[in-house]
């Protein structure tokens, strides 16, 4: 039924794109690969796996387009040969149809999608609806497409009808969207967005509910039974700019609970995101030091992190050389908590071995290459030396994005 209503979906667009002399395309894509020992195996077997992603818009007139996002996630590609078969994830991220109306005080972008659609954590709601530069921390970065995190999904099938206003730069509006984040049953969310870009201050913020659609209560067919309700809220704030000493913040919930037997909010530690980092620049020289306590889930996809609870610090700066636009060097230190989390720190403090703790430096360099950006990268694992795995301690990354 699901490859039904895609493939349902990719025809229709296609059939739009074909109505419309004006129509346009243009897109984005990249590709990681990582060297790195497998930390499963005893004995050293190295593993080579690809991360790439790739973000397209059709713009069938000036008032309606589409996005398609997809991302894959290999195994290790030399597990067998190049030229043999490879577990790996592929996954359609987004698909959207956007219409936009024109009035006299407000924008108004009405919009179906299907998957993933601009997930809070993301700001790619900012750069869409205010043309900005991204703003997400650098350390979470990823080459699976979306930019930056997620604090929550907006994933499932739904739609979306946003407000931007022409007096002030202020954009709102509802999401509805049905989900199988139950496991037992579909859910129902409905959640509402409020954000805005002035130049000291940037925001995004929502919040909505999920309800289980169960269609039974003790045993009864019923039309809709609710037993439980889930919320989630998440907000993005950078105090200053990216030309300015800054303070960027990350705080979400994803799928705390009520039930009726229980008042309380059910809330899980590993569904709480929270990042702090203060920006210091100095001309081309930059430094962020951040304080995150992020979902298992969110860690196994970034670049430079590998623990759920610790604190980095990225110094890097930009500079021109002959023939490069922009070069970019820098390096992350960071030190984290193995599988712990903000409220579980003060046991672990008093517990602390070197197993339960990480040391990564990862120097890295950026530049543009042809017509996209490369980047180069390598982390040595300190702790890997002292705990006698000096061949799991050094891991290499290349990167490369463009857009066409």
């Amino acid at each position: 039924m699901r490859k039904r209503i895609v493939l349902g979906i990719l025809i229709s667009f296609f059939l739009l794109s074909t109505l419309s002399a004006a129509s346009s395309f243009s897109g984005y894509a990249g590709g990681r690969l990582n060297y790195a020992a497998n930390p499963e195996k005893e004995q050293y077997d190295p593993d080579l796996k690809l991360q790439a992603f790739f973000m397209g818009q059709f713009n069938f007139t000036q008032n309606l387009w589409s996005h398609i996002e997809f991302s894959l996630n290999t195994g290790d590609l030399l597990g067998q040969s190049l030229f043999h078969e490879t577990d790996s994830k592929f996954q359609i991220d987004e698909i959207s149809l956007i219409c936009r109306g024109n009035l006299s005080d407000f924008t108004n972008y009405l919009s179906f999608f299907l998957g993933t659609y601009d997930p809070i954590g993301s700001d790619i709601f900012l750069q869409r609806y205010f043309n900005i530069t991204p703003i997400g921390s650098k350390i979470t970065e990823n080459y699976l497409g979306r930019p930056g995190s997620i604090l929550y999904p907006h994933f499932g099938i739904g739609i979306a009808d946003i407000a931007k206003l022409h007096s002030i730069p202020l954009a709102f509006g509802p999401y509805l969207y049905v989900n199988h984040e139950d496991d037992k049953y579909y859910v129902l969310n409905g959640d509402l967005r409020v954000a805005s870009v002035m130049r000291f201050l940037t925001i995004d913020f929502a919040v909505g509910i999920g309800i289980p659609l169960a269609d039974k209560y003790k045993g009864e067919d019923v039309l809709i039974a609710v037993e439980k309700v889930y919320w989630h809220t998440g907000t993005t704030i950078l105090l200053g700019n990216n030309f300015t000493n800054s303070l960027f913040l990350q705080a979400g919930v994803y799928n705390a609970s009520f039930m009726a037997s229980n008042s309380n909010s059910i809330v899980s530690p590993k569904d709480i995101y929270l990042l702090i980092e203060p920006r210091l620049v100095l001309r081309d020289a930059h430094l962020n030091i951040t304080l995150f306590n992020l979902p298992p889930d969110t860690v196994k996809q970034l670049l430079f992190i590998e623990d759920t609870l610790g604190i980095n610090i990225n110094a890097y700066t930009t500079t021109s050389l002959a023939g490069i636009n922009s070069f970019t060097y820098g390096s992350h230190i960071s030190v984290g908590l193995i599988g712990k989390n903000f409220l579980t720190i003060k046991d672990s403090l008093s517990e602390i071995t070197e197993k339960s703790y990480n040391i990564n430096i990862s120097p890295y360099m950026t530049c543009n290459f042809l017509s996209g950006e490369l980047h180069l990268q390598g982390t040595i694992r300190i702790m890997e030396f002292f705990r006698g795995r000096a061949d799991r301690a050094i891991s290499i990354d290349l990167g490369y994005r463009t857009k066409f």
